[in-house]
């Protein structure tokens, strides 16, 4: 879609050529793949309807500014392009290899261009990974080869790449026409769905820079192309499909420096999948809290990624992304011609997190002097049905013209008096020069189209429905506050991990891989957390002893190897207030534990702890996720932590900031704010305590789960206290 030339001025805006990723990772040059001089189609055919068939047709029906050459033992030309009998005939060099054979053929396919020099390959055959069994194995040997030989090789299963940049005009894909050049770049891992949303696209007037199905990732994956899109100055916007994640550190790495870069650009990504397998066989509250869906939740995250739930979000998302101005906060305006639709319009503004501007005076005299009687000087401001395009000129020279206000939407009805394209031409107008983002919803279907098509050939974000709006809008805002957010680093504390790995050590050479609570507070110790006072006492005279040392009253707790639940087996003594109670509960937790246990169970002794006065009960945790490793959980404790899963999770390691996201990100945030005249928690000390995790899990492999449930938070400054962990060890 077309832009309109706005004035050079200092209003924020999205880096128009953004460069590679900043990340210290190797980044990969696949500019051959997406702007060959010249394509070889190896398995072209006559055969229509065949992907050999097409895509020959694509690269020439779009005029593909490059040398096509087809490969086809048995024709001698196709669509007027004579035929060679094979790759190793070409006598030039060929920069790009769609590969369309059967599957068990690719491999030797492959040799053969490598040994003629060409080095980038587009596999678009199936028959790898995606059948198990033999399909596995010829994916590996392409991986292999492609290590072995430096090919960038994408797919296998894949329906193409295409590139509409001028000179190039490469339609390499087994799909629809070339579409109309646009800012979009778009990565899919399914084929299928690629097809349907260049579609989709189409139907709504969108336009592409980049569009790569990638597949099964034998080799390049969505790490490489990201990195490729933020180096390319035609694509403004990324919007991705994924089913799952190469590498989760590295995608946050690469994601983040691209969306809080120098050159930020927007990712919008569909991850699909929201499941909870993998979940049953946890034994931490936080494993069993971890889905799939968690991870993912907290990589797009921790990377700036905006995940949308639908294919009609992610265009609308992409359409406000597209106009590069960034509103400077949340504050939105409404120009209506129609009372209902400015209310809907409203309830959307605050539903999804903006706020209504609160118009200074001037604003609103000016509006007097110019509206009607009848009209709504207040936000949103209503022209009335019988505004023409010279009310809404007024309008928004005022409500833009407003210091309050970061953001507008012009909404028009069709009513009898409205002239949608006279109104949209206002619009486009106002949008080309002013500096804040503005929004058009025109509502409803044939009578509002010439101005639909008015704003969309201008590239303004035109919209059917106000919540669809609003929706874009409040995407838009949180991005911009994202990319104005200070980037810190990741905070290192002075710790004893030579005493951890050593206990650590013990443990799994004692055959024990769950940690007790004694253990496990010890480790914890050796991090810096804020610990309970503690002491194993093995006699009822060593536990009152220190009960006395620590103060009363104190709380016991049976300890031993294989007593995980304590207090089913009687193991647990609260609020005792003197020695003698210390000693007659010593005696009676024994007898107990060894009652329901047996008398040869091995019991160390009973943890004496120092009771804690109140405050709110917090859960950390970690599990650790087999394919992005240590994901760390922060929520409400006790016993409504399942309850309620209400909880937060992050990728370890944490930056400094990310700390205190995870803590606002929680429904319950406001109780530890504060309400009803209690004071605000000790958030600083429960952030500390988050990134001590962060460090500990990072560097100890070993962790495969923990929880200190509860950590006892106390009000600001009183900082907070460890009362309770676990923590559960891999078994190799």
């Amino acid at each position: 879609m077309a832009r309109s030339a706005k004035s050079n001025s200092s209003k924020p805006e999205m880096n128009q050529a953004a460069g590679p990723a900043e990340t210290g990772r190797a980044v990969r040059d696949l500019e051959p793949l997406f702007a060959p001089q010249s394509i070889a189609v190896i398995g072209a055919s006559r055969r229509l309807g065949t992907a050999g068939s097409e895509i020959l047709k694509n690269l020439v029906i779009g005029s593909f500014g490059g040398v096509i050459y087809p490969v086809n033992p048995k024709s001698k030309s196709l669509m007027g392009i004579r035929c060679v009998p094979a790759a190793s005939a070409i006598d030039d060099k060929v920069d790009l290899a769609v590969v369309i054979v059967p599957s068990n053929s690719v491999e030797a396919v492959l040799s053969e261009c490598a040994d003629h020099g060409t080095k980038h390959f587009i596999v678009i055959s199936a028959g790898f990974k995606e059948l198990g069994g033999e399909g596995v194995e010829r994916e590996n040997r392409l991986k292999a080869l492609a290590k072995e030989r430096g090919l960038s090789i994408l797919g296998p299963n894949c329906l193409g790449l295409i590139n509409t940049a001028p000179g190039v005009s490469m339609n390499a894909a087994f799909g629809g026409a070339l579409p109309k050049a646009g800012c979009m770049g778009l990565i899919s891992q399914s084929g299928a769905l690629a097809a349907a949303l260049l579609d989709y696209a189409k139907g709504r007037g969108i336009g592409f820079s980049r569009f790569v199905s990638f597949g099964n990732k034998a080799d390049i994956n969505e790490i490489d192309l990201l990195q490729s899109l933020a180096g390319d100055p035609a694509t403004k916007v990324i919007l991705m499909y994924v089913e799952d994640l190469s590498s989760g550190q590295a995608f946050v790495d690469v994601a983040h420096s691209i969306t809080h870069g120098r050159n930020p650009k927007p990712i919008l990504a569909i991850k699909t999948g929201r499941t909870q397998e993998g979940a049953a066989a946890a034994a931490s509250h936080t494993g069993s809290l971890a889905g799939s869906d968690e991870v993912y939740d907290a990589v797009f995250s921790q990377a700036g990624v905006i995940r949308v739930e639908s294919v009609e979000d992610l265009f609308d998302y992409a359409e406000v992304f597209a106009e590069p101005t960034l509103p400077r906060g949340r504050r939105t305006a409404i120009i209506t011609n129609a009372g209902g639709p400015g209310i809907m319009a409203t309830d959307a503004c605050i539903r999804y997190g903006l706020k209504l501007s609160k118009f200074q005076e001037y604003t609103v005299k000016s509006l007097k002097f110019q509206m009607p009687p009848t009209g709504s000087l207040k936000n949103p401001v209503d022209v009335i049905g019988d505004a023409r395009h010279d009310r809404y000129r007024a309008a928004l020279d005022a409500v833009t013209a407003d210091e309050e206000v970061d953001q507008v939407m012009v909404l028009v009805t069709p009513q009898a008096m409205t002239n949608a394209k006279e109104i949209a031409e206002v619009v486009v107008e106002m949008e080309s020069y002013c500096e804040k983002p503005i929004v058009a919803c025109m509502m409803g279907e044939s009578d509002v189209e010439p101005g639909v098509r008015v704003l969309k050939e201008h590239g303004v974000p035109t919209y059917q429905f106000p919540e669809n709006a609003m929706r874009s809008m409040a995407a838009k805002a949180r991005f911009a506050e994202w990319i104005r957010s200070p980037i810190l680093d990741y905070r290192r504390f002075e710790v004893n991990r030579a005493a951890v790995d050593e206990l650590f050590r013990q443990e799994a050479t004692a055959g024990r891989n769950q940690l007790v609570e004694v253990r496990a507070l010890e480790a914890f110790t050796h991090y810096g957390f804020p610990i309970v006072p503690y002491k194993l006492a093995k006699s009822a005279d060593e536990a009152a002893a220190a009960a006395t040392e620590m103060g009363f009253p104190v709380v016991m707790k049976i300890s031993g190897p294989k007593i995980l639940h304590k207090t089913d087996v009687g193991g647990v003594k609260l609020n005792l207030t003197d020695e003698s109670s210390v000693r007659a509960a010593y005696e009676a937790m024994i007898q107990s534990v060894r009652g329901k246990l047996g008398s040869e169970v091995e019991i160390w002794g009973v943890l004496v702890q120092k009771m804690l006065q109140p405050g709110k009960e917090i859960i950390l945790g970690m599990t650790r996720d087999p394919r992005f490793g240590p994901l760390l959980m922060f929520g409400l404790g006790g016993i409504y932590t399942e309850a309620l899963r209400d909880v937060a999770f992050r990728l370890a390691p944490i930056r400094e900031n990310v700390s205190s996201e995870m803590i606002k990100d929680i429904r319950s945030y406001r109780l530890l704010e504060g309400v009803r005249g209690e004071p605000p928690s000790d958030l600083t000390a429960i952030a500390d305590c988050l990134m001590r995790l962060s460090q500990m899990v990072t560097d100890s492999p070993r962790i495969k789960e923990l929880d200190i449930n509860p950590l006892i938070v106390y009000p600001r400054g009183k900082g907070c206290m460890v009362a309770d962990a676990r923590i559960i060890l891999s078994e190799s």
